[in-house]
């Protein structure tokens, strides 16, 4: 029988995947099915709010309360999500609401947007000027109805429980081959 662990003990972890999509029934909302471990902040991004790179800088600058000298460019929201000095907390849960609406109208931004996230995560695990290591992890949440409007999401997808072995049931949805 496979050991089965919960979408929380991932969260606590501090080793990758450090961005996961989660499929959500139609009108579920994260704060209500999915509860952070005390000590850690979960900060909401409203996917439908991001659909150009500007209007993303400006919903995550929203959310996490960035800081006035956030410069609204990729390498500004990549070394605001790395420092979060203004947000002390023992890890860092973002939950990406309506993930299918994320980079809508400047889709060749998507893989950058993904990479700024990971590039956190693993800048976070690393440890941070002295205050050690700590969880930090992005969910994309999307819900059934809508898991299929994005053709690639290149990034694991994880259940509320998940089952360790599979990388903790965080196993990447492959593309259909092409024939």
């Amino acid at each position: 029988m496979p050991h089965r662990t919960s979408l929380a003990s991932i969260i606590q972890s501090i080793k990758a995947p450090w961005v996961l999509l989660l499929t959500l029934d139609a009108g579920a909302h994260i704060e209500k099915v999915f509860h952070v471990p005390d000590g850690f902040v979960l900060r909401v991004v409203r996917g439908a709010k991001c659909r150009t790179a500007a209007a993303l800088f400006q919903e995550f600058a929203r959310a996490l309360k960035l800081p006035d000298y956030f410069g609204h460019n990729w390498d500004a929201l990549e070394e605001c999500l790395a420092d979060l000095e203004w947000l002390p907390a023992k890890g860092y849960v973002l939950a990406v609401t309506e993930a299918e609406q994320v980079l809508i109208k400047e889709e060749d931004d998507y893989s950058t947007f993904l990479e700024v996230l990971s590039d956190a995560g693993e800048a976070w695990a690393a440890g941070q000027a002295g205050s050690g290591s700590r969880p930090f992890h992005v969910i994309l949440t999307v819900s059934h109805q809508q898991r299929a409007a994005r053709a690639h999401w290149s990034i694991p997808e994880v259940g509320l429980d998940a089952e360790v072995g599979h990388r903790a049931k965080v196993s990447r949805k492959q593309p259909p081959s092409v024939k």
